[in-house]
């Protein structure tokens, strides 16, 4: 299993900022992080973001989708054929 790098950034960041600051700073924190949360504009921009994610999300699932049914029917080519020596054959006839 992998461990994305923004997974180990938050951490570290958790990490510094509880041991730093202890619980009163983690509130100030928490606080404001709320309150920019329920502002309308940032609701407004979440939604827009999470429609148009969902939005590409769908795109690139089908257009993967019609890729692999593609190379199952034995439409997939590759772009050059190579020999054995590795030499390609793409316009040597």
């Amino acid at each position: 299993m992998r461990i994305r790098p923004s997974v180990v950034i938050a951490l570290g960041l958790g990490y510094v900022l509880g041991s730093r600051g202890g619980r009163e700073h983690y509130d100030v924190i928490m606080r404001q992080l709320r309150e920019v949360r329920e502002r309308p504009e940032v609701q407004s921009a979440a939604g827009v973001v999470s429609a148009q994610a969902g939005t590409v999300f769908h795109r690139v699932r089908s257009l993967f989708a019609g890729e692999v049914e593609a190379a199952g029917t034995g439409q997939f080519r590759p772009v050059a054929a190579h020999s054995s020596n590795g030499v390609s054959s793409v316009g040597a006839h």
